[in-house]
């Protein structure tokens, strides 16, 4: 139901007759809003609208994952310091001898569902099977070998078959499969598309909302805190232009998005607020590392030819100003992974490319196509002026643009692309091993193995709280010295919010706290 083709066709939904800003300013002006009422309404804009509602489909970050964290209550929530804290678990931990395999949790009492079914042990236990089992996006790797069972009403255990040393993080909102789904959902899975099955503060109400245009949530009369709704209507209103966007927001017919980094001048001109954090990167990441499409691509050295052919600082630059620097691996400073000494890998050197592309036995080049997240505006032209600068050693990408998550999750599962372009947010490497780089990740399309990951790994899993950044940086060693990325640039993704909106706070990943803490 909510799947274009390509962006054109988002647009299309959203009116040929006038641009976004303008339609907007029509509608509101139609029927204007107190002051009290304007308190009480919340808009959102988003680049593109959610290829489903279902959690075990969606995306996870940035302003997709409100589609979930409005209407679906998390186990444990995160505070804008990056603490954890209570959600519908009130209280969590390793079971003593256990740790990384054994996980208990203590339900919260009294937590109903939006349909007035208990929130009971049970009911956490059948959701996290559930997602463990069906759960496709891009964290659902993370879940897949987690065995869950509820002990009395409100005790849960949590075992993996392998160490997991982020558990407690799967929980949050940001890893989506903690946002727990109630049975009448697990009933009926085709329905989680296109309605919300949760325990969270709003519920998507479809009667006021138009799939690919606006999506409207309304208070959940049953939610444990109610002192925490602070909205009498949410509209997540799907706006594929960063310059409308920005209009809207400054005739203040939204109140919050994320933006272009190129906007934050403008945007602080008008006096709204920018909030940003280091959270993220843009890189290209191939999955046909194994050559199945492009021979070229299972030659190493194809690959760091690839990341010598790169300008970096030039790209990062041009698209992100100072939000951008240049970046060599994939992910972000003050997570596990991240290795100083890894900076700078692969300065940016043609001639050095062309060589290895020699060596590698390609020294014309070759073809491949790659996949684009066109719903977003700087991943967009990253990857133009990649490609643009990959043909200048002899490689054509010939570049398709998906228009939502789903789209790009079914694009790559045809398995007729080499990669995918996109704006990736920095995690621990545990989370990022599992859903890019092991045969069973979903984001591996091609099932293919990694030269010498399965080791580092291991003692990765292994490892003390004293020994964890290394091992962790052990393995990102390996994903780098193979070039099974070309990361481009570390990114502080600037959100962009109407002054009268308080509580809205980026924790020290760069992503944003949930709409609890919100009000204005």
């Amino acid at each position: 139901m909510f799947r274009f083709k390509n962006s054109r066709q988002v647009k299309a939904v959203l009116g040929a007759s006038c641009g976004v800003a303008a339609c907007l300013a029509v509608s509101m002006a139609a029927s204007p809003a107190s002051a009290d009422e304007a308190a009480k309404l919340l808009t959102i804009a988003a680049s593109a609208a959610p290829g489903s509602l279902d959690p075990t489909k969606t995306s996870n970050g940035g302003v997709q994952s409100f589609y979930q964290e409005l209407a679906y209550a998390p186990l444990l929530d995160k505070d804008a310091k990056g603490n954890l804290v209570a959600g519908l678990a009130s209280k969590w931990g390793w079971e003593p001898g256990a740790e990384g395999t054994r996980f208990d949790l203590t339900i919260r009492k009294g937590a109903l569902f939006a349909d007035g079914e208990p929130v009971t042990a049970t009911a956490v236990a059948n959701s996290l099977n559930f997602f463990a089992k069906n759960g496709s996006g891009p964290t659902a790797a993370s879940y897949s070998t987690w065995k869950v069972t509820a002990k009395g009403g409100d005790q849960v255990v949590i075992e993996t078959s392998k160490p997991s040393p982020i558990l407690a993080d799967l929980l949050t909102p940001y890893n989506v499969g903690g946002n727990i789904m109630s049975p009448k959902g697990l009933a009926d899975p085709a329905a989680l598309a296109t309605a919300t099955f949760g325990a969270g503060p709003y519920v998507y109400d479809p009667a006021q909302s138009v799939a690919g245009d606006h999506y409207t949530y309304t208070p959940n009369k049953n939610y444990y805190d109610r002192d925490k709704v602070k909205f009498d209507k949410v509209v997540i209103k799907v706006v594929a232009n960063n310059n409308s966007a920005l209009q809207a927001l400054r005739s203040g017919q939204i109140d919050l998005f994320t933006g272009d980094p190129t906007q934050v001048a403008s945007v602080k001109r008008s006096n709204l607020s920018v909030i940003s954090a280091p959270s993220g990167f843009a890189a290209l990441f191939l999955v046909d590392w194994k050559g199945t499409l492009v021979p070229a691509l299972g030659n190493q050295k194809v690959r760091q030819a690839l990341n010598f052919a790169i300008a970096r600082a030039d790209i990062a630059k041009v698209v992100f100003g100072d939000l951008g620097k240049p970046l060599d691996q994939p992910n972000t400073p003050g997570w596990d992974a991240y290795s100083l000494a890894l900076e700078n890998t692969y300065p940016y050197d043609v001639n050095r490319a062309k060589k290895l592309l020699k060596e590698g036995g390609y020294p014309n080049g070759f073809t491949m196509n790659i996949l684009y997240t066109a719903f977003e505006p700087t991943s967009t032209k990253v990857i133009q002026a990649v490609a643009q600068q990959l043909s200048k050693i002899g490689v054509t990408v010939n570049l398709t643009g998906a228009s939502n998550f789903t789209e790009l999750n079914a694009d790559l599962a045809s398995k007729k692309f080499s990669g995918f372009a996109m704006m990736w947010g920095g995690q621990t490497q545990f989370a990022n091993t599992n859903q890019l780089w092991q045969p069973n990740s979903s984001a591996n399309f091609f099932r293919n193995s990694v030269d010498g990951l399965d080791p580092a790994f291991a003692a990765y899993l292994s490892s003390t709280l004293a020994t964890r950044s290394a091992t962790a940086q052990a393995v990102q060693k390996v994903i780098v010295d193979q070039a099974l990325t070309v990361p481009i640039a570390l990114v502080q993704s600037p959100w962009f919010a109407n002054p009268k909106l308080k509580g809205f706070a980026l924790d020290p990943t760069g992503n944003p706290v949930g709409p609890v803490y919100w009000s204005k």
